[in-house]
């Protein structure tokens, strides 16, 4: 169920891949969009959600869309979930391969202990 803490969650996460990405610093991030780095500090980290005019202007600068973060926030019920998505967004077949198997090693184990 999509709710202000999954929006938050998906959009911290969101903010600070693009923005990364772009190598772009929270100080260039904040000068593009009128705000401080504080601020966007503060989006990074999900205590904020942005005003619309200000999503707008990061979405804009960032190169994300309101489809995606609706889709993550659908499926994804807590930040690490969240950001394990984004991860896997951005991997190759090969990569996400290796990390199943890793996950299944891990839960094995769990099993086991």
């Amino acid at each position: 169920m999509i709710n202000e803490e999954n929006i938050s969650a998906v959009l911290s996460l969101l903010i600070k891949r693009q923005r990364k990405a772009k190598n772009m610093t929270q100080q260039q991030l904040a000068q593009k969009v009128g705000l401080s780095t504080r601020h966007i500090g503060k989006l990074e980290d999900g205590t904020y959600l942005p005003k619309f005019v200000t999503y707008l202007k990061l979405a804009q600068v960032l190169q994300f869309d309101a489809s995606e973060i609706e889709k993550l926030a659908q499926i994804s019920t807590n930040k690490n979930e969240t950001k394990l998505l984004l991860l896997l967004q951005t991997m190759r077949p090969e990569e996400i391969d290796l990390s199943i198997e890793m996950m299944e090693l891990l839960v094995k184990r769990r099993a086991n202990a």
